[in-house]
């Protein structure tokens, strides 16, 4: 049976003194805003604009889904509940397409005696949903949960379920969702004997959708990608495994391309200071992985890597390296035609830094946030933020994001990047000395000119 959990909206940072080499204000990044906090939470943003937040608040018995629209300067509109019927939030996921339409999905996590449910609904930012149904999870505790949208405003929804009882079996399943339509559901896939986890779920171009995870069999030590191609229609081919690297991971994440293509990343080791093995490889459409290449060398790692592809095939890779006592953040770009550069470094060597993020639009500008502090404190206390101005742009020069003039303390950045250049950013930050009281912040990036 998976542990319930609850994702807080709170951090806990100290003081530090700003290095001087980035004191000019990041370009396209707004003033942040206070938002209303909340106890669990998710952003999801489409291009120019199309911005929404998926939110609970209050008991974990009683809480309930909660969305509204994020207006042009970052501003949140007038929420509205989510009726699903039944209480419980929990791992919330949404996705948002060009023309505003929007797919949601929640765990229904209210830590009773019952299986962890799941819920699903379909809308748009204009005209938020106001209902929910509850997809079909067999008596079993639903785990991972992604979503993904299509041109048309179809949306999808996949999620790993668990047997609580007997012998251990994790089923994958999605569902299609189409306005004015029943869930299409499907099984896409059963498997005993194993540790079944890392669902990734992406659609290319034609709408196909493909979901992947990873499996790690009973007393094995690889990976095992498991691969599910859907056709647009709601249908899937039967699902394949194919095994990635020789040892055991700790994280896999899977983009799918417009063409349909993939585009997998992993990390062998231990984290986060384990040595740091990150690895990737590339499916055709319809084809199986070949080309495994390592990315990293086994230097000392500091943190979570993050990975980010647009359609074409231009991918970037973030990840935190120990270096005197603090952190080194390296950035290794890929064309899109599928050559990686070499790492290069991010910002100043030694800090100490929380987290990063990082994404790429549909041009191929890749866009970076993290925070940063002296490492003589054990603390950040800003964000930082880096933009390339094309597709051939190294990504080398940053600055500081805007902070309120009573925060004296910022953290744990999240990047929510639209394909079109623009998004949102949020961090933790504190008006406190102490940094014993932390509150959300969303500032808005706009698209390059």
């Amino acid at each position: 049976m998976p542990a319930r959990r609850l994702v807080y909206a709170a951090a806990v940072a100290a003081l530090a003194v700003p290095a001087a080499s980035a004191q000019a204000s990041a370009p396209g990044w707004s003033t942040p805003h206070t938002v209303t906090p909340y106890r669990v939470g998710t952003y999801a943003a489409g291009p120019n604009g199309q911005a929404v937040q998926m939110f609970g608040n209050g008991a974990v018995q009683t809480m309930t889904a909660q969305i509204r629209a994020i207006k042009s300067d970052a501003t949140q509109g007038t929420a509205v509940g989510i009726n699903a019927g039944t209480p419980g939030f929990d791992q919330p996921e949404a996705s948002v397409n060009a023309n505003g339409r929007l797919v949601a999905a929640w765990t229904l996590d209210t830590q009773g005696p019952g299986p962890i449910g799941l819920a699903a609904t379909l809308g748009s930012r204009s005209s938020l949903p106001r209902t929910a149904v509850v997809l079909p999870n067999d008596g079993q505790d639903v785990g991972d949960v992604a979503t993904a949208i299509d041109a048309g405003g179809n949306g999808i929804v996949a999620w790993l379920q668990t047997s609580r009882t007997g012998p251990t079996t994790t089923t994958v399943k999605a569902a299609t969702l189409r306005p004015g339509q029943a869930p299409q559901i499907a099984t896409i896939n059963t498997r005993a004997n194993a540790t079944v986890t890392y669902l990734s779920l992406g659609v290319d171009s034609a709408g196909r959708p493909t979901v992947t995870w990873a499996v790690n069999p009973t007393g094995g030590t690889t990976l095992l990608i498991g691969v599910a191609r859907g056709d647009g229609t709601g249908a899937f081919a039967p699902a394949f495994e194919e095994q990635l690297g020789t040892a055991a991971i700790t994280t896999l994440q899977t983009f799918v391309t417009g063409n349909g293509g993939l585009l997998a990343f992993w990390v062998e080791g231990t984290l986060p200071s384990g040595p740091l093995h990150v690895k990737t490889t590339q499916a055709a459409p319809g084809g199986t992985f070949v080309g495994e290449q390592a990315l990293t060398g086994g230097e000392p790692g500091r943190g979570p890597v993050r990975f980010a592809v647009n359609a074409s095939g231009r991918a970037a890779l973030l990840f935190p390296l120990a270096s005197g006592g603090g952190t080194t953040l390296k950035v290794q770009l890929r064309t899109s035609s599928g050559t990686w550069g070499t790492p290069r470094t991010l910002g100043s060597s030694g800090r100490y830094t929380n987290g990063g993020a990082i994404g790429v639009d549909a041009k191929g500008r890749v866009v970076a946030l993290w925070d940063d502090g002296s490492t003589s404190s054990k603390a950040a206390t800003r964000v930082l933020a880096a933009r390339s101005s094309s597709s051939s742009d190294p990504l080398g020069s940053y600055n500081q994001v805007s902070q309120r003039s009573s925060d004296k303390r910022c953290n744990l950045p999240t990047l929510f990047l639209s394909t079109s250049g623009d998004g949102l950013g949020l961090w933790q930050c504190s008006s406190s000395s102490s940094g014993t009281s932390f509150a959300p912040r969303l500032a808005r990036l706009t698209k390059p000119s």
